[in-house]
């Protein structure tokens, strides 16, 4: 009798799930794709290959159904957890995986020599940016598709949106009492501008200098027009921010706005570290990485020591405004690539 394949990923996930998901021709899975582009697909026996290591680690401690579960539903950022967790464990550590679950906190513990390491790993792609404006489109259709309404909604959706978010949520909130609203006085078109501190409704009388400046920090703009008949739920639509020309490269504040979040999954007082899997991010620079962990680059010119005299040699130095500058929770961060063989 032969050997059934992927034998690891099958004493992880079961051998029904790994019949469902790889091997069958209808699966959704990503690991499933791979396979049917080709029977020796790397990825495939890379996967099964790093669960085989972690698995056989008399060093490790971890649920196996949480992490069969994670596998999953979430496949790349928890690939990107088990290859740091087989480093650790192939450089002698010792492993806690989800070491605070059922709470929230690190990814893992890793100990060694008599200490504790805390470490939270992120998957970072090109395509988070899409993921977080669909998961925010997704929320705000959600509510409005269960509310009748004679509008419908255009919504421009800020870049610092987040999905449920209790911002997101107030706006929304905002969103809904402006139908009843227009409804209730008859308007037929309106805006609405929201921010964390303040909404704005305009029905088209405009607005002072005050509200113009308020209205320019609005993360959510809703633009209401009557459709002239009572539906049985609100139409919306979802657009990013209209910018009439190119912006500067703004990589390394997404990467401290992620640093600066992941950051809170670490206990205080103890040995943090942040691991960043940049491997699907293909733009990213080592003067982008180096802006967010240490600030921006200055540079400094001297002063002529005489009027009409020489200026002094350019120094450059940085300004401090990186993650590093604004936290001691976290001891180190590391950036990971990975490279298949094919």
């Amino acid at each position: 009798m032969a050997t059934p394949d992927f034998l690891a990923l099958r004493a992880l996930m079961g051998d029904a799930w790994v019949e469902a998901n790889i091997l069958s021709e209808k699966s959704e899975h990503l690991l499933g794709h791979w396979h049917r582009k080709s029977d020796g697909n790397p990825w495939v026996q890379y996967t099964d290959q790093l669960v085989e290591r972690l698995m056989g680690s008399g060093s490790l401690v971890f649920d196996k159904t949480a992490l069969a579960r994670k596998l999953a539903a979430e496949y790349v950022p928890t690939l990107a957890e088990i290859e740091v967790a087989v480093h650790l464990l192939e450089q002698g550590f010792s492993l806690v995986l989800e070491p605070t679950a059922p709470a929230k906190g690190p990814d893992l513990r890793a100990d060694i020599a008599d200490k504790s390491y805390f470490v939270e790993v992120r998957a970072v792609s090109d395509s988070e940016d899409d993921e977080r404006f669909n998961a925010v489109s997704s929320e705000v259709f959600a509510r409005l598709n269960a509310t009748p309404s004679r509008y419908t909604v255009k919504v421009t959706v800020g870049d610092d949106c987040i999905a449920g978010s209790g911002d997101l949520k107030k706006a929304i909130d905002q969103i809904v009492n402006a139908l009843s609203v227009m409804k209730e006085r008859n308007w037929e078109h309106a805006h609405l501008f929201h921010s964390s501190s303040c909404s704005i409704l305009d029905p088209g009388t405009g607005l002072s200098p005050k509200e113009k400046e308020m209205a320019a920090k609005a993360e959510i703009i809703a633009e209401f027009h009557d459709t002239g008949k009572e539906q049985e739920k609100t139409v919306a639509s979802a657009w990013r921010p209209y910018k009439s020309a190119p912006e500067p490269d703004q990589t390394h504040e997404r990467l401290k706005k992620m640093l600066s979040k992941k950051k809170t999954q670490l206990p205080e007082n103890s040995r943090g570290i942040l691991v960043f899997d940049v491997s699907e991010l293909f733009m990213l620079s080592d003067f982008s990485i180096e802006s967010a962990l240490y600030g921006d680059l200055v540079v400094r010119l001297t002063a002529p020591s005489t009027p009409g005299g020489p200026i002094g040699e350019p120094t450059l130095f940085r300004n401090g405004r990186g993650f590093f500058g604004k936290s001691s929770r976290v001891s180190a961060v590391v950036f990971h690539t990975r490279q298949l063989d094919q």
